[in-house]
């Protein structure tokens, strides 16, 4: 199993949005959740999260507990081949808002641009940038 490190902020206040199934080109069924935190006052896009119906009232239950933090776990994956026989490993940061809760909803991932950095310090890095208000799309791969 490969070694996570992971990094963790202080609470921030949490806005959210809730998008039902069949408006706004939300499918039924399915609800979009959109997430927002206050860094330093000023509102910082998280992501716009789709999530079945039936666990909508959950996920909003629990971000109404208390203000939710961001977790930033630094790992290896595998990130395919550029040699043919020879996988490459990068660092990856995965992103996580963890609700007072402690109920905790992944938001994205955001790749190592260069193949030796390591993860504990992507992982850093991503947290630093959210704490100055970088809207996390901006950090994520696509």
């Amino acid at each position: 199993m490969p070694k996570t490190n992971a990094s963790v902020t202080p609470p921030y206040p949490a806005l959210f949005s809730v998008t039902p199934g069949g408006a706004a080109g939300v499918p039924p069924g399915e609800a979009e959740l959109v997430l927002a935190l206050l860094v330093a006052g000023m509102p910082s896009f998280i992501a716009a999260h789709r999530v079945p119906d039936e666990t909508v009232d959950d996920l909003v239950t629990s971000l109404q507990q208390g203000d939710p933090r961001v977790a930033v776990t630094g790992t290896w994956v595998d990130a395919g081949e550029t040699i043919p026989g020879r996988p490459e490993r990068r660092a990856a940061a995965f992103i996580s808002l963890v609700c007072a809760d402690g109920r905790r909803i992944t938001l994205g991932r955001v790749m190592g641009e260069e193949p030796d950095v390591a993860p504990n310090l992507l992982a850093g890095q991503v947290i630093r940038q959210i704490a100055r208000g970088v809207q996390v799309p901006d950090l994520v791969d696509r």
